[in-house]
């Protein structure tokens, strides 16, 4: 009797995918996320017997899949920035546009000892990625979920790093010791309560509410960070924050309303749209 194989395996799992509407690719990516088998491999030695550990994992991701659980959740890790992040039911994925406002950071701030804060770092990824990247800037994660917390905590270790994190709504934790910051970065919830409609059936069922909208269309967190700075920056430090599509235009009247010295910019991301505010404070 011939043994089963990975092209069977992989066979079948496209098979199962195309009836249920699902990209067949998957089962080429799930092979190589988990067995590291490349499609080069997978060419030369496919015939090859599969463990049944093996296929029950594969197999297991597989239906998740169909069943219409993001394919990150179901495999429990994301890519990003090329570095591998661990992501459960309590934190957001991590976005190929997120990466544009990490290189953005690294390119726009020096490595001179700043203090750096990222509020509602979910998996870590940003934090961690410019902590990874700098010798003498200190980054500081926060988020009000624990959870969260637990799951950048693990992040931080694969990477070898210990970055100080704090549990806290906002600027909470930093004010309640008296931390000011050189920089902020953040990639809030900023999507408006009215816009469900819009948005994919998978996201709304699987991804935290708490980590994707906010009140005021979207805008509310970014006018609270906005409204307290004086608390958690130095004067002229510089913030950045991740944005909607439709959010810059109103978020620089706020800004230019509240601090009228403050000078708000815009970068489109490689799509073109809006994607990134970033300032320095100047009240």
């Amino acid at each position: 009797m011939q043994p089963y194989s990975y092209k069977s395996m992989v066979q079948e799992a496209e098979a199962s995918l195309v009836l249920s509407g699902k990209d067949r690719g998957i089962a080429m990516l799930l092979l190589e996320d988990l067995f590291d088998i490349s499609r080069a491999d997978f060419l030369l030695d496919g015939e090859e017997p599969v463990r049944d550990d093996e296929h029950m994992q594969f197999r297991g991701v597989i239906d998740d899949v169909i069943s219409g659980v993001p394919y990150q959740y179901a495999i429990g890790f994301a890519w990003f920035f090329g570095e591998k992040f661990k992501v459960d039911a309590h934190t957001l994925i991590p976005r190929n546009e997120t990466e544009e406002l990490v290189e953005h950071i690294l390119n726009s701030e020096t490595d001179d000892g700043r203090t750096v804060v990222d509020i509602g770092t979910g998996t870590g990824n940003i934090g961690l990625i410019l902590q990874n990247s700098w010798q003498n800037n200190e980054v500081i994660l926060t988020d009000m979920s624990t959870e969260a917390l637990s799951v950048a905590m693990y992040n931080a270790e694969q990477f070898s790093i210990s970055p100080l994190m704090l549990a806290g709504n906002m600027y909470a934790p930093l004010i309640d010791r008296g931390l000011k910051a050189d920089v902020i970065v953040s990639n809030p919830p900023y999507i408006g309560y009215n816009e469900t409609d819009e948005m994919d059936v998978s996201v709304l069922r699987h991804e935290p509410h708490e980590a994707l909208f906010a009140s005021d269309d979207g805008l509310g967190f970014y006018k609270e960070m906005i409204d307290g700075l004086p608390e958690v920056l130095n004067f002229g430090g510089a913030v950045y924050f991740e944005i909607g599509w439709q959010q810059f235009q109103p978020l620089q009247q706020y800004i230019s309303a509240k601090w009228p010295n403050t000078r708000p910019h815009l970068k489109k991301d490689i799509n073109g749209n809006d994607r990134i505010l970033f300032f320095r404070w100047e009240d």
